[in-house]
């Protein structure tokens, strides 16, 4: 008998299993192909139970289970389908394959070809409509090929009569540079001559010798030396010499924006009108006359004052018949005074920009009425106001 896996198969009891295995082992499983060879085994399980070999208890452990697949039942089931033999249903069933084979390949063949039928007549179309493009084509390129030829023809004997024109212009401008090269040289003399003044007057530059007291001079001093500085790089180009030149201007151009930054030109407050001028003028408490060392602005009381130029505070509080003040130190020789405020801003020591609102207007100390008195300094000596903030 053939045993798989340790397990008993078909066949007798006694040649599979001795009865003392049998004895301890548990339930034995045994396989049939079907209800005869099940038998079978049932049969000479209890013939060796009556001989003696194997225990009704251990007989008991013992069942027969049938094969769910073999073979025999396999061929069974197919002869029962086709009515015929295994191997003849294997080649019927091959024929029928191979035909439906053949078939499909002859049915996928004829489309292949109809469709390859169906492109050459597209592509027949296509060629014939190239060929009559390109058959255009060629006659109008002949066309154009026939018309250039002529116009050739043309453009040859309009160039010769240009050749004359152009050798007859330049036997003319040779003839004027003859006549005028004296001329010329006189010209390119005169110009060196002239740029080299201008070189001269940048070298020896000091613009604040010809600058007056007023601010529209500055300005005019700037806007002159950035067009002396345009006119250089023109000149010379991109030379040493020119760098030279222009950082020379640019240094002066710098002084002069720091000079106009500290100069006093700015209106110290939105004011409504001048009520006293500099000069003399009959006091106003006493009515004997008496010098003005500023001017009084009129405005209304809390008006914004602002500083009419950079510079640092010096003073800053009550001082007299001024009331509340601010003096400015501006540099250059320069200071404003700010007096009667009702409110002061800024500290001593403190550094202000043009324009930076300062204080506020009042009638502290000796004043008749809400105003800015507002004063300029140069050199110690107390200056007409409006030569500075105009009127």
């Amino acid at each position: 008998m053939q045993q798989k896996k340790g397990r008993p198969t078909i066949g007798y009891l006694r040649f599979e299993v001795s009865p003392a295995r049998m004895e301890v082992a548990g339930r034995m499983r045994f396989y049939a192909a079907d209800k005869k060879e099940s038998k079978k085994i049932v049969d000479r399980l209890w013939m060796d139970v009556a001989d003696g070999r194997v225990s009704k208890r251990t007989a008991r452990k013992v069942y027969v289970r049938r094969k769910a697949f073999s073979t025999r039942s396999v061929r069974s089931g197919i002869d029962k389908i086709f009515g015929r033999s295994l191997i003849e249903s294997i080649g019927a069933v091959c024929a029928i394959g191979l035909i439906l084979a053949i078939a499909i390949g002859f049915c996928s063949m004829r489309k292949a070809n109809e469709e390859l039928r169906l492109s050459n007549e597209n592509l027949g179309e296509e060629y014939t409509d190239v060929k009559n493009t390109l058959t255009a084509n060629i006659a109008a390129l002949h066309n154009v090929i026939e018309d250039y030829e002529k116009l050739t023809a043309e453009q040859k004997e309009q160039l010769k009569d240009r050749e004359e024109d152009i050798l007859k212009t330049k036997a003319y401008i040779e003839e004027l540079e003859e006549k005028h090269q004296k001329d010329l040289s006189e010209i390119t003399q005169a110009e060196e001559a002239k740029l080299q003044e201008l070189v001269d007057m940048i070298n020896d530059l000091d613009i604040f010798d010809s600058v007056a007291s007023r601010s529209g001079d500055l300005y005019l001093a700037a806007r002159e030396t950035d067009y002396a500085a345009e006119i250089i790089r023109n000149v010379l180009g991109e030379t040493d010499q020119a760098d030279g030149l222009i950082q020379h201007l640019e240094e002066e151009s710098s002084e002069i924006s720091y000079y106009l930054d500290h100069y006093p030109d700015y209106y110290p407050v939105n004011g409504i009108a001048v009520t006293s001028s500099y000069g003399w003028r009959r006091d106003p408490f006493t009515g004997e006359p008496k010098f003005h060392s500023g001017l009084d602005i009129g405005c209304d009381h809390g008006s914004s004052v602002w500083a009419s130029a950079s510079g640092t505070v010096v003073e800053a509080g009550e001082k007299g018949s001024y009331g509340y003040c601010v003096l400015i130190d501006h540099g250059n020789g320069f200071k404003t005074r700010y007096a009667h405020l009702s409110r002061i801003l800024v500290k001593v020591g403190e550094e202000v920009q043009k324009g930076e609102r300062i204080a506020y207007s009042g009638m502290t100390g000796r004043a008749t009425g809400p105003h800015l008195h507002f004063e300029v300094i140069l050199n110690g000596e107390t200056q007409s106001p409006l030569k500075y903030i105009g009127g």
